[in-house]
């Protein structure tokens, strides 16, 4: 009887750690909803091990993309791609480290695990099936200062 009450024990307390999920620090949070926003670095497709090719960890003056989050729990959303924009706009929300989006048409994005380093001032969003690295835009606009000195 021992043994089976210690190994179930065992089982939950395995399956609490292996599913628990995290709650975002104040700073992490503050950090999420900066009014700047964040812009888009890399995006990955993991599951074919694919990079976007104007997504790829490199800057590139004819694609950017920005994503802004709202206390009141709206995003906003502009790619721009070769002159061409796309924006998008919508709600979210946030439980935990699980992020999901609504979009303006009410679709469905998510859920995405989230990572905030708030040191790098970095933002990672990912599934099973897409990885999109993002740095805060203030940060952004300072490494471009640095390097055209």
């Amino acid at each position: 009887m021992l043994r089976i009450l210690f190994r179930t024990t065992l089982l939950f307390a395995f399956a609490t750690i292996a599913g628990s999920s995290y709650d975002l620090a104040n700073d992490q949070l503050k950090l999420l909803k900066d009014p700047g926003g964040w812009d888009y670095l890399k995006m990955s497709d993991t599951g074919i091990q694919t990079d976007h090719p104007c997504f790829d960890g490199k800057l590139h003056r004819e694609c950017t993309g920005r994503l802004r989050f709202s206390p009141d729990n709206t995003f906003t959303q502009e790619v721009t791609i070769q002159g061409q924009t796309v924006p998008r706009h919508g709600t979210y929300t946030l439980e935990n480290d699980q992020l999901t989006f609504f979009d303006e048409l009410e679709t469905r994005d998510g859920p995405y695990t989230i990572e905030i380093d708030a040191q790098k001032k970095s933002l990672v969003m990912y599934t099973s099936a897409v990885r999109v690295e993002l740095i805060l835009h203030k940060t952004l606009l300072d490494k471009k200062r640095k390097e055209t000195k």
